[in-house]
């Protein structure tokens, strides 16, 4: 039971350069048992503070990957980053986005990418709780919802999608 960056995108859609900059006991805090994001504005690209509690399960998760696997990555011990790399330094932002692809296409068959997961938790909001799908943008940290809805909301174009092909079905029969 590893945490993989994935398992945490798909809760909390970070940017990759606020997921890469993750720091234990900076933003990742630890109270009890539970874990939690708390992000300064100065560390956001939005320069709005972000704050996530994480699930009991999730946090379960960081704790086996901060004790049994963190811990024993080489040089992890000399930097409080969350994603210890293999070389000895932290994961950089291109490092964790290849790992992302990499995770994501031998569990999913195809990969995807960090991007990826900001749009699907946005229009999955739209499409599961459109009366209260203003509050994705709170979830990707974005200042105003217009942005939220012009470039992550995919729920209408799909929508639009499926009419249309449903019109073109009508007409042929």
């Amino acid at each position: 039971m590893t945490i993989p960056k994935a398992a945490l995108l798909a809760l909390i859609p970070l940017r990759r350069r606020t997921l890469s900059a993750l720091r234990i006991g900076k933003h990742v805090i630890k109270s009890g048992d539970q874990w939690s994001l708390d992000i300064p504005a100065g560390d956001v690209k939005s320069k709005r503070p972000l704050d996530y509690p994480i699930s009991p399960d999730l946090s379960q998760r960081i704790n086996v990957y901060v004790s049994q696997i963190r811990s024993k990555t080489a040089g992890a011990s000399t930097h409080d980053y969350l994603w210890a790399g293999c070389r000895g330094g932290p994961m950089r932002a291109q490092g964790i986005y290849g790992a992302v692809r990499r995770r994501t296409r031998k569990g999913l068959g195809f990969p995807i990418n960090l991007h990826r997961f900001r749009r699907a938790a946005a229009t999955l909001w739209a499409v599961q709780d459109p009366t209260n799908v203003r509050g994705s943008k709170d979830l990707l940290g974005h200042a105003s919802f217009d942005t939220t809805e012009k470039y992550y909301i995919m729920a209408q174009s799909r929508v639009a999608g499926r009419v249309l092909a449903q019109a073109i079905d009508s007409v042929g029969k």
